[in-house]
């Protein structure tokens, strides 16, 4: 009955993350079609998009991200093409497969009951899900962590060094996350032969080492790390300002730069677990959430506060107890490395911890007196159903009209349209208020990595360290206001609607987003 259970929450947890994959998210994102076409220039040239050969961290957008879900893409471009599907399919597979995986953890922490709740919240947990249907590194990244971690408690330790370099390959928060959950995991166990696998993980990882010591692969920690935030020196300079002798000794050892970072530090941690991030509105960045919705079901924060008294009086499952502990400490380390926060992306791997303890919880319902035990667990399963259902409705009905800018929606009928007309035009201009839309051009028209390899170039980067293209072919890529471009003759204009004039211009089409307002107006100059 448990192994039928079982395969019918994979089957939950494969449509939940298959069903109509291509169109929802409904776009595609700048970030997926950089993976997609660095994968699909590989794959053709062997070289990235900057013409790197095999590279272990891609260049994109003057940034350097891990290069491994670019090369777990060119089987399924090869199969499917360079498209919506072929690039999320492996993070949705990866999906599937953590689903798997918690259960196989969990039945070794605990019971094969406890299991099978924690398989079935992953499945459907709004967090897990989200992340599973994006074009995402991050959810690799996890599997290959939590696949690693049930292969150290199989005491399998030479094996388990694969899958946790390869997550350190394929997301930045990982090589973070990793390093603190493994020496975890070592102090905890204490495991005999030991020297082995650790010299087999250095091994594997040498690559990735000499990558970053001979590449600016550490670009993205400059851009977006926490002593890239000016917030706390300032706060320094404005409390010192405060005293009476501005350069005093009190003041200096009151507050100087590493006082205030390591405040900061310790709010960007511990704001990953507010009950505002984790259960109602999730995180800040649209591509990251869904409407008026937590990362977790609201009713998870009372099955997670039964979990954690659960398991600090179990004390016969003392030792493996540690392994959840450990893993909810370590998770949000590397995103609250930075000042964007708090941060789903970043922190995800926090799920797993986080489901494993309200399965815990849910599973202490065990313990109710058996006349009410019924009761409650119907009542539990309606309000759980209820939120699921009002999940889904938020995610594939509101989600693309709240937020349809935040996967660069139009996008794929606007390449269309200028592929069928660009014949006629000498220049072609395109708004750059999209994130990056060269790279999404590029995807979309299937343009020959060999012609783009050597023929562009990186602006300078900007205040987070990204640069992006502005040219290539006859297609330049910046801001469109009416009054910069209309004496470009020959060309053919995708402007921004608040750039373009209501009369007076040759409107040639319009293209909406889902909920009617126009993306994008293309002009006929």
């Amino acid at each position: 009955m448990k192994k039928f259970l079982l395969i019918f929450i994979l089957i939950l947890a494969s449509v939940l993350r298959l069903y109509k994959l291509s169109s929802y998210p409904a776009g595609l994102n700048a970030d997926e079609a950089a993976l997609g076409y660095n994968a699909y220039s590989l794959m053709l040239t062997g070289r990235d998009e900057h013409g790197h050969p095999w590279p272990v961290n891609l260049e994109s957008f003057g940034d350097f991200k891990p290069a491994g879900y670019a090369y777990l893409l060119i089987p399924f471009i090869k199969v499917f093409g360079l498209t919506e599907l072929a690039v999320r399919l492996p993070s949705a597979i990866f999906g599937i497969l953590a689903v798997l995986f918690i259960y196989l953890l969990v039945k070794e922490l605990s019971t094969e009951g406890c299991a099978l709740i924690a398989a079935i919240l992953l499945a459907i947990s709004p967090w897990h899900l989200h992340f599973s249907r994006g074009g995402w590194e991050v959810n690799v990244a996890t599997t290959l962590i939590l696949i690693g971690v049930w292969l150290f408690l199989k005491r399998r330790f030479a094996l388990c060094t694969l899958p946790f370099a390869l997550s350190m390959y394929t997301y930045q928060s990982a090589r973070v996350i990793v390093p603190f959950l493994g020496l975890g995991l070592i102090l905890l166990n204490r495991p005999k032969k030991i020297l082995s696998s650790g010299l087999l993980l250095l091994l594997l990882l040498s690559p990735l080492a000499l990558s970053v010591l001979r590449s600016d692969a550490a670009s993205r920690l400059s851009g977006v790390g926490l002593l890239a935030d000016e917030g706390p020196l300032n706060r320094a300079k404005e409390l010192r300002g405060q005293h009476a002798n501005w350069s005093s000794p009190l003041s200096r050892i009151l507050h100087n730069r590493p006082v205030l970072y390591t405040i900061q530090f310790l709010k960007n941690y511990t704001d990953h677990f507010s009950g505002d991030f984790l259960f109602v509105n999730g995180d800040v960045i649209p591509r990251n959430r869904v409407p008026e919705t937590g990362l977790l079901y609201f009713t998870d924060f009372i099955f997670l506060a039964l979990g954690v008294v659960y398991l600090l009086r179990t004390t016969h499952y003392s030792l493996h107890t540690r392994v959840i502990w450990l893993w909810l400490l370590v998770a949000p380390l590397a995103a609250a490395l930075t000042f964007q926060i708090p941060h789903a992306l970043r922190a995800h791997t926090l799920v797993i911890p986080l489901t494993i303890l309200i399965a815990a919880g849910g599973y202490s319902l065990k313990e109710t007196p058996f006349k009410f035990k019924r009761s409650l667990l119907f009542i539990v399963a309606v309000i759980y159903l209820w939120q699921f259902a009002r999940y889904l409705h938020q995610y594939y009905i509101h989600y693309p009209q709240t937020y349809p800018y935040a996967w660069e929606y139009g996008f794929k009928e606007l390449v269309a349209y200028v592929g069928s007309v660009q014949d006629k035009y000498e220049k072609i201009l395109v708004t750059d208020k999209y994130d990056q839309p060269y790279i999404i051009f590029l995807f979309y028209s299937k343009y020959p990595p060999q012609l783009f390899q050597n023929n562009h170039q990186l602006t300078f980067r900007d205040k987070f360290n990204f640069s992006t293209v502005r040219d290539y072919g006859k297609f330049h890529f910046a801001a469109t206001p009416w009054s910069t471009v209309r004496d470009i003759h020959s060309s053919l204009i995708v402007a921004a609607p608040e750039d373009i004039p209501e009369v007076g211009v040759n409107i040639v089409k319009t293209i909406n987003f889902p909920n009617g307002q126009p993306a994008f107006k293309i002009i006929s100059n």
